[in-house]
């Protein structure tokens, strides 16, 4: 039986030329502790250099991490905001 992989919920902080971009991610467990440096990978390309500010207390396996991509779309076509949302 394979093992159940945690995820937690964290704040994570990239520090770019003008500032930081800030964005909350579920992360496995084992990289949600604070001052962690993390790769994020989205659309299949990795984004190194994002540290975690701050991973929150619940925990849940991998199957039941929220798809915010599948949610998102589902609501604009919920709205009718499909039409008029960038596509992507």
């Amino acid at each position: 039986m394979a093992k159940v992989v945690f995820y937690r919920q964290c704040r994570l902080v990239k520090r770019v030329e003008n500032g930081e971009w800030v964005q909350v991610s579920w992360i496995p467990e084992p990289y949600a502790t604070a001052g962690r440096v993390v790769k994020l990978r989205e659309n299949g390309v990795w984004d190194d250099g994002w540290v975690v500010a701050g991973a929150g207390q619940n925990r849940l396996p991998a199957d039941q991490v929220p798809d915010f991509h599948v949610l998102s779309k589902a609501h604009l076509r919920a709205t009718g905001d499909a039409e008029t949302a960038p596509k992507g």
